[in-house]
């Protein structure tokens, strides 16, 4: 079934697409190991049709995982040549009640694994004083590079 959505995205220019792979939660996919290998599966599915694709590593809190699976798989992406990997402030989504990657961890494995962000998201990080040759800066996380008075 994932072939055919990916299939059917070859057909938008341009296109972006994610798999958010633990989501639906153990209705779905019972336990860390089932949604590793789909997050896997996803990613190569990706590959094979030719399209530009994401994975947000999480599951729900009624699952049988925990934060470990979010690092391992995350991990496994980025070595397998993952496009991006979604992330929300600390990782924890209390309206939709499940658990992601946070940015820091986003950070730790580029940093970890020797990888840098798409150039033009560097430029733009450069930019902003969040991030110096490869690496965050101290300004990394301060809300206020976006306010009004950020100047």
């Amino acid at each position: 079934m994932e072939a055919r959505n990916y299939g059917l995205a070859r057909h938008y220019d341009p296109f972006l697409v994610n798999t958010v792979v633990g989501f639906i939660g153990p209705e779905y996919l019972y336990n860390d190991r089932q949604i590793i290998r789909a997050g896997l599966e996803d990613h190569f599915m990706g590959k094979l049709s030719g399209i530009s694709m994401g994975c947000d590593c999480c599951y729900t809190n009624h699952a049988d995982a925990d934060q470990n699976l979010n690092e391992n798989l995350m991990i496994l992406l980025a070595t397998a040549g993952c496009n991006y990997i979604m992330g929300m402030p600390l990782g924890d989504d209390i309206m939709l009640n499940y658990q992601t990657t946070a940015f820091h961890d986003t950070a730790t494995v580029r940093q970890l694994l020797g990888l840098r962000p798409s150039p033009e998201f560097e430029r733009w990080l450069e930019t902003m004083g969040i991030m110096a040759n490869g690496r965050l800066t101290k300004r990394a996380g301060d809300p206020s590079l976006f306010s009004d008075d950020a100047g």
